[in-house]
């Protein structure tokens, strides 16, 4: 697949308290992933959308404010066309404890983006990390090392995490100008509408959005009726149990994990930031061949993704349509009634063939008699009127 490179920026400041002037409510990072072969085309592009919009400046976020809507949607829209993928933490400074060891800077930075990184350096084999700078060279060297006690395994020589500044990068730049949008829509800097035409242009390259704290209804406050409030228990219980999978693998994951994990990611993206949409099988193999997945089956998605989530408590709705992490009771609904339609007809078929073989054999042969089936007998027994 050849190397993948990423290019990662901020916005927002590090002060916990959130209540002082200028101070930012949440703290976003955001990754453009580039494939090593749209390198050069990245970068080429991307030089002539700075000099058409910034003339001999930076693309930088911060040039434009909440009036300028309209222009940062023409910038997105045209970024959007370079052949790039984006990749989001968004931290709510609110909810992070403020008398912990995160009220340092450089801890707060440190802890923030290894979010990110873990992220990368888990699903991208073969990833090169380019990080626009934080303070001065010590610092620097403490970050670089930092990630290389954590990631040693996945780095491959010098290249494969540097820190640059990026006024030397218009890639770091155009990372810049995604993680400001994201921003701008976390901390209500945009109307309704602005906000709905930003998403519209980031939901085609954003293969993920981790929220840190979890928070599983994000910026919606709970419905007051009581149909609307049950539904939206049933989303925050389902986000819940997948945010607890995710904080159990560890930092080595095995490749099921790592194709579970993006499954996850990806169906959990489409939950919250996308529509309330069933996701087909296809859409995620499409999905897991940007994260580097080849030759994936749409069995092996079920058996090695879709069933392992399951079996480990995560909560997947599944229709005709495809599968999405549920939102209301009536996806509940729509999962339950493809399980009955399938399982049903299937227990009556083997009962069916059971009562054959045991009346033809007068009782002398069960087909579920051997022990590896005795789960299987206590199902139909427990289905039998007599």
């Amino acid at each position: 697949m050849g190397r993948t490179f990423a290019f990662v920026d901020e916005s927002g400041n590090h002060d916990l308290d959130t209540s002082k002037s200028g101070s930012s409510g949440f703290f976003v990072v955001c990754s453009i992933l580039v494939a090593e072969k749209d390198l050069p085309r990245a970068y080429e592009h991307a030089e002539a959308l700075r000099s058409l919009h910034f003339q001999t400046g930076e693309i930088k976020s911060s040039k434009l404010n909440a009036k300028n809507s309209n222009r940062r949607e023409k910038i997105l829209v045209d970024l959007s066309e370079l052949p790039l993928k984006l990749y989001f933490t968004v931290v709510d400074k609110e909810r992070v404890y403020q008398d912990g060891g995160l009220q340092f800077k450089q801890s707060f930075i440190k802890y923030v983006n290894n979010l990110l990184y873990a992220r990368l350096f888990n699903h991208c084999p073969d990833l090169h990390m380019t990080v626009d700078e934080h303070g001065g060279p010590e610092f620097q060297a403490s970050l670089r090392d930092y990630v290389e006690a954590r990631y040693a395994d996945d780095l491959f020589g010098d290249a494969a995490f540097q820190t640059k500044s990026s006024k030397d990068d218009v890639l770091i730049q155009v990372a810049d100008f995604f993680a400001g949008t994201v921003a701008h829509i976390y901390e209500g800097k945009a109307s309704a509408e602005v906000v709905e035409a930003y998403k519209n242009i980031l939901r085609g390259s954003t293969l993920g959005l981790l929220e840190w704290p979890p928070q599983y209804q994000p910026l919606i406050p709970p419905p007051m009726d009581d149909e609307a409030y049950a539904n939206h228990r049933v989303h925050q219980q389902a986000l819940k149990q997948a945010d607890q999978f995710l904080s159990r693998i560890g930092d080595h994951p095995d490749e099921d994990d790592r194709l579970q994990l993006c499954i996850l990611d990806y169906l959990r993206f489409r939950s919250e930031f996308v529509s309330d949409e069933y996701v087909s099988t296809g859409d995620i193999a499409k999905h897991l061949v940007d994260r580097g997945f080849q030759g994936l089956t749409e069995q092996k998605i079920r058996s090695s993704g879709i069933a392992k989530l399951r079996d480990a408590e995560v909560i997947i709705a599944s229709a005709v349509k495809g599968y999405k992490i549920p939102r209301s009771r009536a996806d509940i609904n729509d999962f339950l009634e493809l399980a009955s339609s399938q399982i049903l007809p299937l227990l009556d078929r083997v009962k069916k063939a059971r009562d054959v073989y045991r009346l033809s054999s007068v009782g002398e042969y069960d087909i579920l008699a051997a022990e590896q089936f005795a789960q299987l007998r206590k199902l139909l027994s427990s289905l039998e009127v007599l």
